[in-house]
C-alpha cells in the first residue's frame, strides 16, 4: 500500500522531534488571543472573540476495475477543494447569555465534478449562514441551557463531535446517512455534572440547510419562505451520555440518540418536487461506547435507520468503530471499520468521499470501508488549533447481487481551528 511509508516516516519523525512534554502556552495561544475582541468581567458585555476553521484537502481516487467500474468519462484520479471555511463570532454577556454565529466564506474552489459527456466543472462555494443562535443558561436549573435559532442537529456519535475534532479526514459513511446540515430550532441541554448530559431538540422540516436555500427560495416564486417555514412539519432529536469508571488515565462512556421525522412525505408518498429537508430517514437510533486509557482510545457507534426516503423506502444499519493511538503528542496514528446493510438504502456518496469522479450508484444494498491514517498536530498543547492528516480508505460496495465499486482512495488536508 503506497501511503504505509509515508506514514512510517511520519511517524519516525514524530517520535524524533516532538517532546514529550506539553508547553503551558505555545503560538497558538497567541493567535487565539489576538481574536479576542474585548474582554472585561465587569462589564454587561464580557467578551467577544471571533474564531474559524478552514481545511484545504487533496485527494486521489483508484478503482481497481475488476467490476466495470472505472473513473468517470474525463475524469482523472486526482482532485482538490477547500472542504471547510468557517469563520465564527461569539459574544458572552454577563446574564449567562452566549451569542454565537458562523458564517462559510464564498469564492473558493471546492472538488471537480464530470458530467456524462466527459466535461470537467470546478464549483466555487458560496457565502451562508451556519449557525445563529443564543443560547441562555437557566439560573433556576444547574447545568440547564436552552438554544434557539439556527443550530445543528445531534445523531450519531461522529455527528456529534466538530470537524475541528475529527480524527480521520472525514466522517465514516454511516454517519453521513442523514439529510441534515442546520435547521431553525430549538435545544435542551442538561449538564448535572462532568459525567452526565440529556439533550432534546426540535426543528422546523424545511429549507434551513444552507445548501438547499437557493433551490428551493426561487423555483416555486416564494422567496425563501422555506427558511422560517414549517409547511413540512418538524424533526426531533434527543439523546444524552454518561461517563463512568473515570480515572486520571482514561474513562468509558455510553451515548445514545433517538431521531424521528414527523414529515408526512415517507412510506412512499414523496411526490417530485417535495421540500423535505429533514432527516431523510423517518426514525434513526444511535448507540455509542467510546473508551480512553493513557495514548489509547477508541470510538464505536452502531447506527440503524428505517424508511429511508430517497433509497427504497428500506431499513438500513451501520456500525463503525474507530480505534486512535497517540504515538507522540504530536502524532495519532488511526484506524477506522464501517459497514452498512440495507436493500437499496445505503448511501454511498456525500460530502464525506471522494467518489465523485468514479460512475456509482447513489444507494447501495451494502457497503465496506477500512481506512488508515495518521495526524501531525503542529501544537501539542492544542492539537485541533493546525495538523496535517493523512488517509488511506478502501472500499467496496454491492447493489442488486453485484459488485457496485470497489477502489482505494488516498487523501492529505490541511486543518486549522483557532
Amino acid at each position: 500500500m503506497r501511503l504505509l511509508p509515508l506514514l512510517s516516516l511520519l511517524a519516525m519523525g514524530g517520535v524524533a522531534a516532538a517532546s514529550q512534554t506539553i508547553p503551558e502556552r505555545d503560538w497558538t495561544d497567541d493567535i487565539k488571543d489576538a481574536l479576542v475582541v474585548y474582554e472585561n468581567d465587569n462589564t454587561f458585555v464580557q467578551k467577544v472573540w471571533f474564531s474559524t476553521i478552514m481545511q484545504y484537502q487533496m485527494f486521489a481516487v483508484q478503482p481497481n476495475g475488476s467490476n466495470g467500474q472505472h473513473l468517470r468519462k474525463g475524469a482523472g484520479p486526482f482532485n482538490d477543494e477547500f472542504r471547510r471555511t468557517w469563520v465564527c463570532a461569539d459574544v458572552n454577556l454577563a446574564s449567562d447569555t452566549h451569542f454565537f454565529t458562523w458564517l462559510r466564506l464564498g469564492g473558493l474552489p471546492t472538488r471537480r465534478a464530470y458530467d456524462d459527456n466527459g466535461r470537467c466543472y470546478r464549483t466555487y462555494n458560496y457565502f451562508s449562514l451556519m449557525y445563529l443562535a443564543v443560547e441562555q443558561k437557566i439560573a433556576a436549573v444547574k447545568g440547564l441551557t436552552i438554544s434557539a435559532g439556527k443550530l445543528q442537529p445531534f445523531i450519531g456519535t461522529e455527528n456529534i463531535y466538530g470537524g475541528a475534532e475529527l480524527k480521520c479526514v472525514e466522517r465514516s459513511y454511516a454517519a453521513i446517512q442523514y439529510d441534515f446540515d442546520s435547521n431553525w430550532g430549538i435545544d435542551l441541554t442538561y449538564r448535572p455534572n462532568g459525567n452526565d448530559m440529556v439533550f432534546f431538540q426540535i426543528f422546523a422540516n424545511d429549507a434551513a440547510a444552507y445548501e438547499k436555500m437557493p433551490e428551493i427560495g426561487y423555483r416555486d416564486g416564494r422567496g425563501f419562505k422555506g427558511e422560517f417555514g414549517w409547511e413540512d412539519k418538524c424533526f426531533i432529536v434527543m439523546g444524552g451520555s454518561h461517563k463512568f469508571g473515570v480515572t486520571e488515565s482514561g474513562y468509558h462512556e455510553i451515548s445514545a440518540q433517538y431521531a424521528h421525522d414527523f414529515n408526512n412525505a415517507y412510506h412512499g408518498k414523496r411526490q417530485k418536487g417535495d421540500n423535505c429537508f429533514g432527516l431523510g430517514v423517518k426514525d434513526a437510533l444511535s448507540l455509542g461506547y467510546d473508551y480512553r486509557h493513557d495514548r489509547f482510545a477508541v470510538m464505536s457507534n452502531l447506527l440503524m435507520n428505517f424508511e429511508t426516503m430517497d433509497g427504497s423506502g428500506s431499513n438500513s444499519f451501520g456500525f463503525v468503530v474507530r480505534p486512535v493511538y497517540s504515538l507522540t503528542p504530536h502524532v495519532d496514528l488511526v484506524a477506522r471499520y464501517t459497514v452498512m446493510r440495507g436493500d437499496n438504502a445505503c448511501r454511498f456518496i456525500g460530502d464525506g468521499t471522494a467518489l465523485r469522479q468514479v460512475d456509482t450508484d447513489f444507494y447501495v444494498d451494502s457497503l465496506h470501508a477500512f481506512y488508515l491514517g495518521a495526524n501531525y498536530y503542529l501544537s501539542a498543547r492544542n492539537i485541533n488549533a493546525a495538523k496535517v492528516m493523512f488517509g488511506a480508505e478502501y472500499t467496496t460496495s454491492r447493489k442488486d447481487g453485484k459488485d457496485n465499486y470497489n477502489g482505494w482512495t488516498y487523501t492529505v488536508a490541511f486543518r486549522t481551528c483557532f
